[in-house]
């Protein structure tokens, strides 16, 4: 059987037809804005954000920093913030016995360790503060430890001139006038569960090959512009003989504390500028 179709029939679908084109086209974009913002809504995350890999949690080699990690706790405190404002604090002068937990310890290169009262009457001995009054320290860099969330990282560079007659312990060196600039090191503290600082690492430097203090950062950056030279290097077998000289006599303030007053959880053998233990 024949079909015929009229002229007008044919005309009224291609009509429709080129209709539907056009609305579909229309409507093209719509709908895949659409799509995005359907992936977006369920899928922000991969396609906004890097994708991060969570750390493993891997046992320390060393006692000691297996122990400063309580067992795996989360703080329950913001450490970041926490260390920022224990640094301005210190900067400024007004630091707070309160900052630091009663079994904490400070250990550098070739300081310690040694617990906050032989530190405070160490400090007060060296008379630094006298001898560089326009110190300043450029502290930057913040970075928390990926496997430990109690311990923060930060860098520091020293600069300052030696101005003022450095007093050592009864011992006065004159002013040299020298202008000081000490190489980038790095420190860091450790907060236990309650907020205080257990841990407090300084000193260790970046690149010894920075500044004029022929690599020496902090304190020793201060006495080597002051004129004591000392030759204060980890497994230095005269300057640690030196220091223990130093520690029996024990009215030049202490590298270390006394062994009946270093906190239990202190299980390293090593002080001052002993070689580091094979854990």
């Amino acid at each position: 059987r024949l079909c015929v179709v009229s002229e007008n029939s044919l005309s009224s679908d291609y009509t429709k037809m080129a209709f539907m084109s056009t609305t579909t086209a229309k409507a093209l974009p719509v709908l895949l804005l659409a799509l995005i913002a359907f992936l977006h809504i369920n899928n922000a995350e991969a396609f906004f954000t890097k994708p991060t890999t969570a750390t493993p949690q891997v046992k320390s080699k060393s006692p000691l920093f297996e122990y400063l990690k309580f067992n795996g706790q989360k703080p329950s405190f913001d450490v970041l913030s926490k260390t920022k404002e224990y640094i301005k604090k210190q900067q400024m002068g007004v630091i707070s016995e309160e900052f630091y937990a009663s079994d904490y310890v400070l250990r550098g290169p070739v300081i310690g360790p040694i617990n906050r009262a032989d530190l405070a009457k160490s400090q007060k001995g060296l008379g630094i503060q006298t001898a560089f009054p326009d110190l300043v320290i450029d502290t930057f860099g913040y970075t928390i430890d990926p496997e430990n969330p109690f311990r923060c990282f930060y860098f520091q560079r020293w600069r300052g001139t030696n101005s003022g007659d450095l007093d050592n312990f009864g011992t006065v060196f004159p002013a040299t006038g020298n202008e000081m600039e000490t190489p980038v090191s790095v420190f860091s503290v450790v907060f236990n569960p309650e907020g205080k600082i257990i841990y407090e690492q300084v000193g260790a430097v970046v690149d010894r090959l920075e500044g004029n203090t022929k690599g020496k950062a902090a304190v020793f950056g201060m006495l080597h512009t002051a004129g004591l030279e000392l030759s204060a290097q980890p497994g230095d077998v005269v300057f640690s003989f030196i220091q223990r000289l130093g520690h029996l006599a024990g009215n030049l303030g202490r590298s270390w504390s006394k062994d009946e007053d270093i906190p239990k959880w202190w299980v390293s053998k090593s002080r001052g500028a002993d070689p580091t233990e094979k854990w």
